[in-house]
């Protein structure tokens, strides 16, 4: 899947948080009355995409899929982590099965599908299990031409240009993360994109100090004003490469995603023409109890 994608089509840009099920979101995000069954239906109607955490702790049920489908919008997106069994447990090994599972799963849900990926544990390194990765990945390009595929790696000596162009080769993104400690590769992806090596997809996700920045999740009181400032230059680059963005703003970055998304969009709208999210009303259900996830 490479950048082939001609002038006409444009480029998708997706930006949303991680996950949207938080208690501290009531009454600031969500209204306060709002039940928590509507809150899917809430939230699809004020950003085009979600990052699903819930499927690395247990793949969802068909019944959940279904419900998730129904309730959001067209063109509305999620994004899949992939199950921790994989990843964490079987750590890549001897895990075809439930790869298999996980992504007929994906493929369920049709259009609504994002970019899903693989996250990997910090004490996952090239060094120690570097060929079991190699092999996985080999084998799981082979299984997922139809699907957008993304890697999170957090070992130090897989933070690299080298790995990030062999998954590019592979039709998968190397997910860039702003989080302290983490190496900057975009400059590295954006070449990577400009060379036609890369899938015409990225993955971002804001995190920013999740060990010692904010722990609420209902106010910005870290703002990252030069950050969000660099990441809508960087996301304009990206969208005049012809390249679908997929974006994910997590709480600590700022302290609450949604206000930091749109600070975000603000600064990204500035740059390019970035069309209001204003999904069909008939999409949120008005009656408490339609329905209920997880």
């Amino acid at each position: 899947m490479k950048n082939n994608r001609s002038e006409e089509n444009a480029a998708r840009v997706a930006l949303g948080t991680s996950s949207w099920i938080f208690d501290g979101w009531r009454g600031v995000f969500y209204p306060e009355k709002l039940p928590r069954d509507q809150q899917l239906a809430y939230y699809t109607s004020q950003f085009n995409t979600v990052e699903v955490n819930t499927s690395f702790y247990a793949i969802p049920q068909p019944t959940t899929l279904i419900k998730w489908v129904e309730t959001a919008p067209p063109d509305f997106t999620f994004t899949l982590k992939f199950p921790q069994q994989i990843s964490h447990q079987k750590r890549l090994v001897n895990c075809q099965q439930e790869t298999l599972i996980f992504l007929d799963v994906l493929r369920s849900l049709g259009p609504a599908a994002g970019v899903s990926f693989l996250q990997l544990p910090p004490d996952f390194t090239r060094q120690r299990e570097g060929k079991a990765l190699a092999s996985y990945v080999d084998w799981l390009a082979g299984q997922s031409h139809d699907l957008r595929l993304a890697v999170e790696v957090r070992a130090s000596d897989l933070m690299t240009p080298a790995f990030a162009r062999y998954l590019a080769e592979r039709g998968m993104a190397f997910v860039l993360v702003d989080r302290v400690h983490t190496p900057d590769l975009y400059e590295t992806w954006l070449e990577l994109i400009q060379t036609q090596i890369a899938p015409v997809f990225c993955m971002l996700r804001w995190i920013g100090d999740d060990k010692n920045g904010p722990k609420e999740d209902n106010a910005l009181v870290a703002p990252r004003d030069t950050q969000l400032d660099l990441w809508a230059q960087r996301l304009a680059q990206l969208h005049h490469s012809q390249v679908d963005i997929y974006g994910y703003m997590h709480n600590p970055y700022e302290g609450h995603s949604p206000a930091s998304l749109r600070r975000l969009q603000e600064r990204l709208a500035a740059l390019i023409p970035l069309p209001a999210w204003v999904p069909p009303t008939s999409q949120t259900p008005e009656e408490p109890g339609q329905m209920t996830l997880f």
